[in-house]
């Protein structure tokens, strides 16, 4: 399967007649209070998109508050934990010879050697 096609779901057509809405069908009806109320009744992963029908790029995320705050926490355990890796990585080749050139550090797309090597000099 082409992995460059996406396809859709039902699941995906479920989620954005639900759960997608422009600012004017929030502030317009009661969507905004609908939310809410869902959001009360218990702790939900529920997430709603708002977003300006004028301009594509403002989006929004609206979610429950307590959901929203356990994602804070995973990101937080994963980012520290990602940091001890990095750091236990950084205490195992303190003491190792560095032997490798700024060329075969940097992958070819990442930096233009040539050009880094012009600006060091300038």
């Amino acid at each position: 399967m082409d992995k460059s096609k996406k396809t859709v779901s039902s699941d995906t057509l479920d989620f954005l007649k639900n759960n997608v809405y422009n600012i004017t069908d929030v502030t317009r009806h009661n969507k905004l209070t609908e939310m809410l109320d869902r959001f009360s009744i218990n702790e939900t992963e529920e997430v709603f998109i708002i977003q300006n029908a004028k301009n594509k790029n403002a989006k929004g995320v609206f979610l429950d508050l307590k959901y929203f705050e356990e994602l804070l926490a995973t990101k937080e355990a994963l980012d520290n934990a990602l940091d001890e890796i990095i750091e236990d990585i950084a205490v195992q080749r303190m003491n190792s010879e560095a032997n490798l050139s700024l060329k075969d550090v940097f992958a070819e797309d990442d930096i233009d050697f040539e050009q880094l090597m012009k600006e060091i000099e300038d």
